[in-house]
């Protein structure tokens, strides 16, 4: 016991005066104990660190994914929502612009209208008249709003209303001999059937 602890004072005594040679300052041997019991503490693993069992892995990981899953149901709410006011906007817009358009034409009709009076022909009131068809089929046209063309055509349930069937000596059985209101298409939609009176041949 007395060799051992000889030993051991012969170490640090050696050790102090080679540091105090090379001119470090050597700690004392109780601080190195004490900082091999902190590294020691630190290293240790917390609860949180501690390993899982299977069971509780598997039940973090459902709960992982159910979250993830709420979060991508709300955002993709939240996107269609805004879709569709976004939508509703455009439509909105686009019916304002073409509603303000016709009151325009609304305009001219009612400008027409007063100047109306006895001493007005039948010329100018037709002239008047035709002005405004006109302006009301080029505001149409710029919205690619079309008639649909029902005389002299094959009968088409995809764009003709049938009403009736009329005798013709012009057009012969299944094609449009008359129309009594005109349909209207926009481009490859149709807006209103034409309603027409169909052929059914000469009479016999």
């Amino acid at each position: 016991m007395t060799e051992d602890k000889d030993t051991k004072d012969r170490i640090e005594i050696e050790t102090s005066e080679a540091a105090a040679a090379s001119g470090e300052k050597t700690p004392p041997p109780d601080a190195i104990e004490k900082d091999q019991d902190f590294s020691s503490a630190t290293e240790a693993p917390t609860v949180e660190e501690a390993e899982l069992t299977p069971e509780e892995q598997l039940q973090s990981r459902v709960a992982e994914l159910e979250d993830r899953l709420l979060r991508t149901a709300a955002e993709y709410e939240n996107y269609r929502k805004r879709t569709l006011r976004q939508a509703d906007e455009q439509i909105r817009a686009a019916n304002d612009r073409l509603l303000g358009e016709l009151l325009e034409v609304m305009d001219n009709f009612e400008r027409a209208l007063s100047h109306i009076n006895e001493k007005t022909d039948a010329d100018s009131l037709q002239k008047g008249m035709e002005l405004i068809y006109n302006q009301l089929g080029a505001l149409l046209k710029r919205y690619d709003v079309v008639p649909i063309e029902a005389i002299g055509q094959k009968f088409d349930p995809a764009l003709h209303d049938a009403m009736l069937q009329v005798e013709s000596t012009t057009y012969e059985e299944g094609t449009v001999a008359m129309e009594m209101a005109r349909g209207y298409r926009q481009a490859d939609r149709v807006l209103r059937h034409s309603k027409v009176g169909v052929s059914k041949g000469k009479s016999s």
